[in-house]
């Protein structure tokens, strides 16, 4: 299986930019805050791929509002959101 999506291919301010950018973000760090606390409700430690994530994802999201709130409103950019989807591995049958 490969499939391609386009998920974001517009333009925007940086306010609206932010907007959509910044929930995408914050979606990945919900995701990754669950999945470590199940990690740590079940194994009695945290997942450490999934906190190394979380720390990336903060200081993404920090960056990306310094630099959004730097430009001038009416500066329009162009978001190209491409996400690949390919299969790694695959569960034999049992």
């Amino acid at each position: 299986m490969v499939q391609e999506i386009e998920l974001i291919q517009s333009n925007y301010h940086p306010e609206e930019a932010l907007e959509v950018l910044g929930n995408l973000i914050q979606q990945k760090i919900a995701y990754h805050t669950q999945k470590t606390i199940r990690h740590q409700e079940m194994f009695g430690t945290a997942d450490a791929h999934a906190e190394q994530r979380l720390t990336e994802l903060q200081d993404i999201k920090k960056n990306l509002i310094q630099e959004l709130k730097q430009l001038d409103p009416k500066t329009l950019l162009h978001i190209n959101g491409h996400v690949s989807i390919s299969v790694v591995a695959q569960q034999q049958a049992s």
